[in-house]
Order: structure tokens, then sequence, then C-alpha cells
């Protein structure tokens, strides 16, 4: 009897701490995730202004891995890249919209400007016609 008290305790306390780790490791992915978001600020407020869209991305992953890495050594770069992809995912979630307007903008406005050529064209054509052939007055 007494040890089928102790088989039932044991098995309490060990739930417990399996619970209890568990929810250690999420409260630590979710600090992951709130410096992460913090350093991707930082990264995106330092390379504002660059030469070229490669060399942004690519200085910016390398930046942002260098700062997690010097906060969480225990992060490796597989789960840092995975800790960028998410952020990168969460923060640009609203620039695709903002960039398919743009795309729409800019193909409308290359649409006007051949509408325009084109109204030019054909006005000049209509005063040579216009030339040629005489108005009748009534």
């Amino acid at each position: 009897m007494l040890k089928t008290i102790l088989k039932l305790v044991i098995k309490v306390l060990e739930s417990k701490l399996q619970k209890s780790g568990l929810e250690e490791k999420i409260i630590r992915n979710k600090q992951y995730i709130d410096v992460a978001k913090q350093v991707w600020n930082i990264v995106e407020e330092n390379f504002r202004i660059t030469e070229s869209v490669e060399k942004k991305l690519s200085s910016k992953a390398d930046e942002f891995n260098k700062i997690m890495l010097d906060k969480f050594p225990e992060l490796t770069i597989s789960d840092i890249s995975e800790l960028r992809q998410s952020i990168a995912g969460e923060v640009n979630k609203g620039k695709e919209a903002v960039l398919e307007n743009s795309e729409i903008l800019k193909k409308l406005q290359e649409e006007n400007e051949q509408l325009k050529s084109k109204n030019i064209d054909l006005e000049s054509k209509l005063v040579a016609i216009s030339n040629y052939v005489p108005v009748e007055n009534k």
C-alpha cells in the first residue's frame, strides 16, 4: 500500500517537474521572440540607407545573427534563422499590400504615358489631314 502511494507521489512530482520545465521553455521562447523583435528594429534602424538591395539584405541578416548570438549564445544559427524568418514574416505582413499597390500605380503611370504619346501622335495626324482636306464653309 505504502509502495503504491509512493509510486503515485513520484509520478505526480515527475509530471510537475516536466510541466515546470515546459513552462520554462515557453517563457524562454517568448523571451527569444521579444528580444528578436527588438534586435530586428535595431538592425532595421541601422540599415535604412544602403547602396544595394543585396548588400542591405545580407548585411541585415548578418547583423541580426551577430546580435542574437551575442545575447543568446546557446542558440544555433538555425534557431536564429528561424527566429529571423518568423519576425520578418510578421513585420512584412502589411508591406505586401503596399508593394502591390505601388506596382499597380507604376503600371497605370506607364499606360498613361503611352496614351499621352498616342494622343499627341493622333492630334498631329489630324492636323496634317485637315491641312490637305478643304474645309467647307456653310
